[in-house]
């Protein structure tokens, strides 16, 4: 399965924004593993190094949350594997 947006966000514990991405995809794979791949649009060098983060992703009924299990970050390129969705 993929799902696909054209912007979403990284908030911390706080529910502050740690990065605004732009062009995201997320897959899950046939183990159930989530993972997304985005543009980094500006982000808080010091809010993505702290745990836990939150994927936000807007939808037309509200938004998605996933926990962010693991991060990987290089230049604007974003890479992580999520946790299951929140309700």
């Amino acid at each position: 399965m993929t799902i696909t947006g054209a912007s979403a966000r990284l908030d911390d514990s706080g529910y502050d924004p740690a990065a605004v991405l732009g062009a995201w995809t997320a897959t899950k794979d046939e183990a159930g593993v989530v993972t997304v791949i985005a543009t980094i649009v500006s982000q808080d060098t010091f809010r993505v190094t702290q745990r836990p983060l939150v994927f936000v992703a807007p939808h037309a009924a509200g938004v998605w949350r996933w926990a962010v299990v693991e991060l990987q970050i290089s230049g604007v390129a974003l890479w992580a594997r999520l946790g299951p969705r929140e309700k």
